[in-house]
């Protein structure tokens, strides 16, 4: 007897609860909007790879022994910091010569002077003779131009000396070093890899059939998948290339990032959306559609505040907005919260069962 009661106690307050939960179900309050139909930009998507607008090897200019290598893979290098020292013993000593042979120009030119002085005066005079006379001209000019070859020369050997010492070219990143300590490097010799982060574009081929329509409206996005999200840019400016490949038939058109973006890097691989143009679509918020599986569904709520599920064709993302391709009218009052919904249409099913069992 007293099992008996108890289970009965306990069945009572399941039913007790369960009533509770359906009338709570029923009074949640449901956000409705209408499907409309909307204007949207049409786009041609394509696959692109990422590259940095400012991106250069370092090569050597001169011979020399690596002494010092400052920086590697991953460093950021700040401008005109020391990349690498090269041995410059050759060099100086090139420089040392060259300043040598400037003193003795420029002794053979005060002697070319003092020489061409003492002609004029006997020439003046009617002593010297014109060939003379013209042959202390022609030293003296040949000794000044022997001067300017010499500190040319001297330039160059300064020029030499400074190339031992191998600079950052720009403020970057090192994506790729060359070279190691200890190797003989000579003139063309790869040293360093790098960029600058600041700036970034994306490289595509596209079809020659859409490069007009491309080149008419100049608009693009540029679409990064870095999990857990897609990060959208809009494309600065667009370069397209004049030619096209023969092979493929297709035109490189190269789209920038914004400035000082973070978190992107050459070599990644992105999608470049171009607008093409605008389109009526019908549209509902993103978050009123529900995903059951591979079931894609909308609650439609009618005019008696029912509700009902309703599986219907998704299309293209439009920021906050999806696209209906079918299964959906324009003007049907759609739930945007597809949890409370499916709680309202349970507990009308509940209490149609009711109704019919009674």
């Amino acid at each position: 007897m007293c099992y008996s009661l108890k289970y009965w106690l306990v069945f009572l307050i399941f039913m007790i609860n369960a009533s509770f939960t359906s009338l709570a179900a029923t009074d949640l309050p449901l956000n409705v909007v209408p499907a409309t139909y909307q204007k949207v930009d049409r786009e041609y998507v394509v696959n692109g790879v990422v590259e940095a607008v400012k991106q250069a090897t370092v090569t050597a200019q001169t011979s020399g022994q690596v002494l010092a290598v400052n920086f590697d893979i991953d460093d950021f290098v700040k401008k005109g910091k020391i990349l690498v020292r090269l041995k410059n013993i050759e060099q100086k000593a090139s420089l040392a010569q060259m300043k040598a042979r400037v003193a003795e120009a420029k002794a053979h030119i005060n002697a070319a002077k003092k020489e061409y002085n003492r002609v004029r005066k006997l020439r003046a005079r009617k002593v010297a003779s014109v060939a003379l006379f013209d042959k202390a001209v022609a030293d003296l000019e040949a000794a000044k131009a022997q001067l300017n070859a010499v500190n040319e020369g001297v330039n160059q050997a300064k020029q030499q000396l400074t190339y031992t010492t191998i600079k950052a070219p720009y403020s970057g990143v090192v994506l790729q070093r060359h070279i190691e300590l200890g190797e003989i490097a000579s003139p063309g010799k790869k040293i360093m890899t790098g960029f600058s982060p600041k700036a970034f574009r994306v490289v595509v081929a596209v079809p020659q059939s859409r490069i007009e329509t491309i080149r008419q409206h100049k608009r693009a996005r540029i679409l990064l998948n870095v999990e857990p999200k897609v990060l959208r840019f809009r494309g600065k400016k667009l370069t397209i290339a004049p030619y096209a490949d023969p092979q493929t038939h297709t035109l490189r058109i190269r789209v920038d990032f914004p400035k000082n973006i973070k978190g992107v890097y050459p070599g990644m691989f992105a999608k470049v959306a171009f607008f093409i143009r605008q389109e009526q679509r019908l549209l509902i918020p993103v978050n009123a559609a529900a995903y059951r599986g591979e079931v894609r569904a909308v609650y439609i709520v009618d005019k008696e505040g029912r509700v009902s599920m309703r599986h219907v064709r998704l299309g293209r993302l439009h920021s906050d907005k999806i696209e209906i391709l079918a299964g959906l009218d324009e003007g049907e009052q759609v739930a945007t919260n597809p949890v409370d919904a499916a709680i309202r249409l349970k507990s009308q099913r509940a209490t149609s069962l009711t109704g019919v069992h009674k």
